[in-house]
């Protein structure tokens, strides 16, 4: 994460999201997934195929592509299909739009409830003695079990999370970096999943990306640097005389 100046002097906190070896492996028709939806297999990050199985093996033979260490499905709309093989780029967003964020979180392991569930706790003194971070009472309904949803100490993390309508601010076309506001979900290098995003006030506001993609081998020349309108670039004067 670092962080960036709008032309208005708030500063942000973005993530640096890089889109590495992301190949498309495979169409599916609506007709054969749910029938209302088709959708598009994606891969990224190359990987061994000696711990890959043999039917894994065949999508990517097919596709032309080395074996990927992840794959995922996305839903697209009939007309936005595209071929087995392409390789997808930073530059298939632009800055302005808003995205979906999907990644499994930190494990933090078997943890109490006042660090999973952020509970007050009991008093220090005045007769309490071993109960300073335990949950107290449960239930006072006269029920005599736990109902199900009960916040109690438990495994933490370690789990699919989403953030959504988070902003992109920029794209670096040479690095294929997407710099998105805010924190995501997950570890430090690891994998995750960027969508458009679902909300349907923030995915009206997005800003025309290239459809259905962008390619590399075409006739749109792009900078090395995107940046969405309100981004202070600091090439320019901070200062003017009016």
């Amino acid at each position: 994460m670092i962080p960036l100046w709008t032309k208005n002097g708030e500063r942000y906190a973005v993530t640096l999201l890089q889109v590495k070896d992301c190949h498309v492996l495979k169409y599916t028709p609506k007709e054969e997934y749910n029938g209302k939806t088709a959708t598009l297999l994606v891969g990224g990050k190359n990987s061994s195929p000696f711990y890959k199985p043999e039917c894994a093996l065949e999508v990517f033979r097919e596709a032309g592509v080395p074996p990927k260490q992840k794959t995922s499905i996305f839903k697209v709309s009939d007309n936005a299909i595209i071929k087995p093989g392409t390789p997808l780029y930073a530059a298939h967003f632009r800055p302005g739009q808003f995205v979906d964020v999907t990644a499994k979180t930190i494990g933090k392991g078997f943890q109490g409830v006042m660090k999973r569930w952020g509970f007050k706790g009991q008093p220090a003194t005045h007769g309490q003695t071993k109960t300073h971070r335990r949950p107290g009472a449960i239930s006072s309904t006269g029920a005599g079990k736990v109902f199900r949803g009960t916040k109690m100490p438990g495994k933490m993390g370690n789990i699919y999370r989403t953030s959504f309508a988070l902003k992109v601010w920029r794209i670096n076309t040479k690095h294929n970096i997407i710099y998105v506001n805010g924190s995501v979900p997950g570890y430090k290098n690891c994998l995750v999943k960027v969508r458009d995003t679902n909300i349907p006030t923030y995915r009206d506001c997005n800003k025309n990306p290239p459809f259905p993609t962008f390619f590399a081998d075409g006739e749109e020349e792009l900078p090395e640097d995107l940046y969405d309108q309100e981004v202070f670039q600091f090439t320019d004067p901070s200062v003017t005389y009016v």
